[in-house]
């Protein structure tokens, strides 16, 4: 039989309530924090270690530091989205992070390229360099 007001488990003795808040700060705030806080440490981890360069570094560094300032301050957030007219402040984070993955996979896109012009310039480099060997000493080139 049901009892009126009891709603998903209300007032059932063996349901556990787990709070959402650790000591008045929402566990996603202090999960935000904490995950900012150590993407920062391995990426300045990685850039001392030379795995990965400065310039992309900096790019992730500044994108996880932002993530961090928004644990540890959702309010700010919030203000941001209400300033500029953003009527739910969360869609605006799902937003940025779109744009942001859009513009580091057009990056990219972009350092591709410059590479695959490099590498065909370089093959093209070995090419008569080979040919102008060939022409010197008269031995055949060397085949991989």
């Amino acid at each position: 039989m049901r009892r009126s007001g009891s709603v998903h488990g209300a007032g059932d003795e063996s349901s556990q309530f787990v709070p959402a808040d650790v000591r008045g700060t929402p566990l996603i705030t202090l999960l935000t924090a904490v995950f900012g806080v150590l993407l920062s440490a391995l990426m300045l981890y990685l850039m001392r270690r030379d795995h990965l360069q400065i310039s992309h570094g900096l790019g992730w560094t500044l994108a996880i530091l932002i993530s961090s300032l928004l644990g540890f301050a959702p309010s700010l957030f919030d203000t941001i989205a209400v300033g500029i007219g953003v009527s739910y402040a969360p869609i605006l984070g799902i937003a940025l992070a779109i744009a942001a993955l859009v513009i580091k996979a057009l990056l990219t896109d972009i350092e591709i390229s410059k590479l695959k012009t490099r590498e065909q310039r370089l093959i093209q480099k070995v090419a008569l360099l080979e040919s102008e060997i060939q022409n010197v000493t008269g031995r055949p080139p060397i085949d991989d």
